[in-house]
C-alpha cells in the first residue's frame, strides 16, 4: 500500500479523482459477484487511540508560528493566506495556561485561542504543541520560564545549554528532570485538560506533547552526546540520566498518552540518543502500536545522501517511515530553515519536499523562511530562488490534497 499511496499522491489532482472513481466502480462490481472466500479477521485494536478512528490530517504547516523569534508582520503578509499553507503550529508554553493549583479555575486557555484566531479566520488548521520546558532562553515568552514556577519549585532541574565546540548559553533556562514524579503528575494533568478543551474543535489538526524539551523527545538540545558539556551534568548521580532511564521515561509517557481519548491525531517525535538509534526504533514501534502519528525533525539533504548510499538517516526515520506508512500519519520538519544555494546540512527545499513525499510523509512542518523566499519580493533570495520555491510548495501542497 505504501507505493500505491505515493503514486496516487504524485498524480495530478484530476487524475487522482479519476483513479478514485475507477476504484469505486471496481469495488461495486466485485461486491455483486458470488464469491465464497472467508472473511478476514478484524485488525486487533490495541487502544482507543487507534489511527483508524482519527481525523486524517495532511499538508504544509508553518512551524512554531507564535514563538517570540518569529516575524509575525511578515507571516501575516506572506504566509497566512498562502493557499499552499494548511495551517500552523501553535507553541503553548505550559506556564501561559496554568495559573497554579491555588487558583480556580487552574487553567486559562485564552493564550491558545488568541494565538489561533488569525489562522481560524483564514480557514486554516491549528496544531497544538504543548511545551513543558523551553530548549533555550530566547524561546521563552515574556522572559518567563515555560515550566510553571510552582512546578520548578518542587522539581529537580538542570541549567545547561551548550553545543559541541560552540560554547554555552550564559543564562540557560531551568530544565526540569522530566521523569521526576512531581513534574509528571502536574504535566500529565495539563495534557489531559488540553485534550478535553480542544478535542472537539474543528479547527484543531493534531497534538504534539513534549516527552522532553519543546514538543520533542530528547532531554535537552544536544544532551546525550558524549562530547556535549551538558551531558555530564545530566548524568550526575543526583539526576541519573542514562540511555536506559530515557527509554524507560519515554515509553512510560507513550503509555500515558495511550490512555487519552481524542478524535485528533497525537504525534510522537523520534530522536537519537547520542549516536544510538535504538530508542527511536522502540518509540516508533510503541507509538505506532497505539495509532499515534510519527514525526522527526531530521529532514535534511544529508538524510537524502545517507539514504541513497544505503545508510541510516537520523533516528532511522527513512526506514521507519516506510515501515509504518500508511498505517499512521507521518510528519517531518526540516532540522533548520533550508538553504536555497545548497549549503549546509539542510540544503534546498525542493528536493527535501520530493524526498519526503517519496517516503510517505503526510505532514511537513516548515520554517517561515521557506515562504518568505517564495513570496516576499524584498527577500534577498527571492529573485534567484523564489520561483523554484513557490513551485515546490505548490506541488507538495497539491500532492497532499
Amino acid at each position: 500500500m505504501s507505493w500505491l499511496k505515493r503514486r496516487i499522491n504524485q498524480l495530478p489532482r484530476l487524475d487522482k479523482a479519476k483513479v478514485a472513481f475507477l476504484i469505486t466502480v471496481i469495488f461495486c462490481i466485485l461486491s455483486t459477484l458470488p464469491v465464497s472466500c472467508s472473511k478476514a479477521p478484524p485488525t486487533p485494536q490495541t487502544s482507543s487511540s487507534n489511527q483508524s478512528n482519527k481525523e486524517m490530517i495532511q499538508g504544509l504547516f508553518l512551524n512554531s508560528s507564535n514563538l517570540p523569534t518569529q516575524d509575525w508582520s511578515r507571516i501575516e503578509r506572506f504566509i497566512l493566506n498562502d493557499p499552499t499553507v494548511s495551517g500552523a503550529n501553535i507553541v503553548v508554553p505550559w506556564s501561559a495556561v496554568d495559573r497554579s493549583p491555588d487558583v480556580s479555575p487552574q487553567y486559562d486557555w485564552s493564550f491558545v485561542y488568541q494565538a489561533a484566531q488569525p489562522w481560524i479566520d483564514a480557514g486554516k488548521k491549528v496544531n497544538i504543541l504543548l511545551w513543558g520546558a523551553a530548549q533555550k532562553s530566547e524561546q521563552e515568552f515574556n522572559n518567563q520560564p515555560v515550566t510553571p514556577a510552582y512546578v520548578l519549585k518542587d522539581t529537580d532541574t538542570v541549567s545547561c545549554q551548550c553545543k559541541v565546540n560552540q560554547g554555552c548559553e550564559p543564562n540557560p533556562p531551568k530544565t526540569p528532570v522530566f521523569w521526576d514524579q512531581d513534574y509528571q503528575d502536574n504535566y500529565r494533568k495539563v495534557i489531559e485538560t488540553a485534550i478535553s478543551e480542544f478535542s472537539d474543535k474543528p479547527w484543531v489538526g493534531y497534538f504534539r506533547f513534549g516527552i522532553g524539551v519543546g514538543a520533542e523527545s530528547y532531554p535537552a538540545n544536544g544532551v546525550s552526546y558524549e562530547k556535549n558539556p551538558c551531558t555530564k551534568k545530566w548524568e550526575e548521580s543526583s539526576i541519573g540520566l542514562s540511555e536506559e532511564k530515557w527509554e524507560e521515561h519515554s515509553l512510560d509517557f507513550i503509555d500515558f498518552l495511550g490512555t487519552l481519548k481524542t478524535p485528533k491525531t497525537i504525534l510522537v517525535t523520534i530522536n537519537n540518543y547520542g549516536k544510538s538509534k535504538e530508542i527511536a526504533r522502540k518509540l516508533a514501534a510503541a507509538a505506532a502500536e497505539k495509532g499515534f502519528g510519527l514525526g522527526t525533525q531530521g529532514l535534511t539533504q544529508n538524510a537524502i545522501n545517507l539514504f541513497n548510499q544505503g545508510k541510516t538517516c537520523y533516528a532511522d526515520w527513512c526506514v521507519l517511515f516506510e515501515q509504518y506508512d500508511p498505517k499512521v500519519v507521518l510528519e517531518v520538519q526540516t532540522a533548520a530553515q533550508s538553504n536555497p544555494a545548497g549549503k549546509g546540512r539542510v540544503g534546498p527545499l525542493p528536493p527535501l519536499l520530493k524526498f519526503g513525499l517519496e517516503r510517505g510523509v503526510d505532514i511537513f512542518e516548515l520554517y517561515q523562511a521557506e515562504w518568505f523566499v517564495a513570496n516576499d519580493p524584498n527577500h534577498h533570495l527571492h529573485k534567484k530562488y523564489g520561483a523554484s520555491y513557490k513551485k515546490a510548495l505548490e506541488e507538495a501542497a497539491l500532492a497532499l490534497k
